[in-house]
């Protein structure tokens, strides 16, 4: 009997101990642990997006060049190649525009267009143009006759009674060459087939120095001059 009563006792203590263990009615809310609150998280989600394509920013355009001309600044002679040498083609009177569409290796010369649509050449000191014109191709003339070499006086007459002179000179043939004018102190005398290369001046001036010059010729030009002097017979 006194064992059951101690066994009675012992699971009322164990209850009394847990009781004290709970929350109680009378308990206020400031005694009662509070729940911890968390702050909300924010997550910023980055999707991949593509990288936006550049935009080329244009580049400023290019001024247009404008079209080569010249414009005759003198009366000129326009040429068939790019030299006094050549056959004149075309005389233009100042002040009139022509495009431009080749130059000579130094830029001496200018070659145009003219009014009856043929190409010829202005002597640059004859035009102004109207841009730099060194970008425009090289170009040439056709074939002058080659320069006659071998110019010579060959023989002397002279005869101081009758006061006579006679000279005679030489000469060889250049390529291209279809014929010789033959000039005496700056005067033609006379003009020779390509075939021929001696001539005598049986009239040549008494007392005085004598220049003679030859020059070859075709159907574009001549050749540049060689020349002899001869002194008076006297």
């Amino acid at each position: 009997m006194k064992s059951q009563k101690s066994s009675v006792a012992f699971v009322f203590l164990i209850i009394v101990m847990l009781a004290c263990n709970l929350p109680g009615s009378g308990d206020s809310p400031a005694d009662l642990p509070s729940a911890t609150v968390e702050a909300p998280v924010t997550i910023i989600v980055i999707e991949n997006s593509p990288t936006p394509a550049g935009t080329d920013t244009p580049s400023p355009s290019a001024t247009p060049e404008l079209p080569a001309e010249i414009r005759l600044t003198k009366n000129s002679n326009c040429r068939l190649g790019p030299s006094s040498n050549y056959i004149i083609v075309d005389q233009i009177a100042s002040g009139n525009v022509f495009s431009v569409v080749g130059r000579n290796d130094d830029n001496t010369w200018w070659q145009i267009v003219n009014t009856t649509n043929r190409e010829c050449w202005i002597f640059y000191e004859n035009a102004e143009p109207n841009s730099d014109l060194g970008r425009l191709p090289i170009k040439y003339g056709p074939a002058l006759p080659g320069i006659p070499g071998q110019f010579y006086v060959t023989d002397q007459q002279c005869q101081p009674g009758p006061k006579k002179f006679a000279v005679t000179l030489s000469w060889t043939a250049g390529p291209d060459t279809e014929g010789f004018r033959l000039y005496r102190d700056g005067k033609q005398i006379i003009e020779l087939k390509a075939s021929k290369f001696n001539y005598k001046d049986i009239n040549a001036p008494y007392g005085k120095n004598i220049t003679y010059e030859l020059e070859a010729y075709n159907k574009n030009g001549t050749s540049e001059k060689v020349i002899q002097i001869v002194p008076a017979c006297k």
